[in-house]
């Protein structure tokens, strides 16, 4: 049974629509496994809302918050201290709320090769070209992870080449964009 007292630690997922995360079930479980007074919720927020309810957020207490679609590249928007990872993605997907401040990082590209690391031992982002479907947050990301790990070329694929051409000027280096001709 959760522990949730005055003093309880909030945090959750921001998205829109947020429903299928499964974030709340889990961080939930180690909430409670570990005896922390604390929640994590689901929080769909429409994009249009999206700074409104992150200040909000803070000002009622929370610790902080995942930020998930749509939202990771608004969420860069309204923090008042960027880590490097936010800065190089272009895209916040960790909202902490410290102190009156907002601050953001990112995740993504950090845990996306180290889950590639982990399936694969061999695999060394130096040891060739990558290509990467999308060009959204996370794709962010995950591009300027691959760059900065030594990947000698990136070509991005998305349903929107004008947004992959985007980021690929965003990213510089070693980056192209190639039509997908299913999209």
């Amino acid at each position: 049974m959760p522990i949730l007292s005055g003093h309880a630690r909030t945090a959750g997922v921001l998205g829109w629509p947020v429903a299928h995360s499964r974030s709340p079930r889990l961080h939930g479980l180690w909430l409670q496994r570990h005896g922390i007074d604390g929640a994590y919720l689901p929080l769909p927020v429409r994009p249009e809302r999206f700074a409104d309810a992150v200040r909000a957020l803070a000002d009622l207490g929370f610790r902080g918050a995942n930020v998930t679609i749509p939202h990771k590249e608004a969420a860069f928007a309204v923090c008042d201290h960027i880590a490097d990872s936010a800065r190089r993605a272009g895209a916040v997907n960790t909202l902490v709320f410290r102190d009156g401040r907002i601050e953001g990082s990112n995740t993504d590209g950090f845990g996306f090769l180290e889950n590639l690391r982990a399936g694969a031992p061999g695999w060394r982002p130096e040891s060739g070209p990558a290509v990467l479907l999308g060009a959204g947050g996370a794709a962010r990301a995950i591009a300027a992870a691959l760059l900065d790990a030594g990947c000698p070329r990136l070509t991005l694929v998305n349903r929107t080449p004008a947004r992959a051409e985007a980021l690929a000027r965003a990213l510089g280096g070693p980056v192209s964009v190639a039509d997908h001709p299913a999209l």
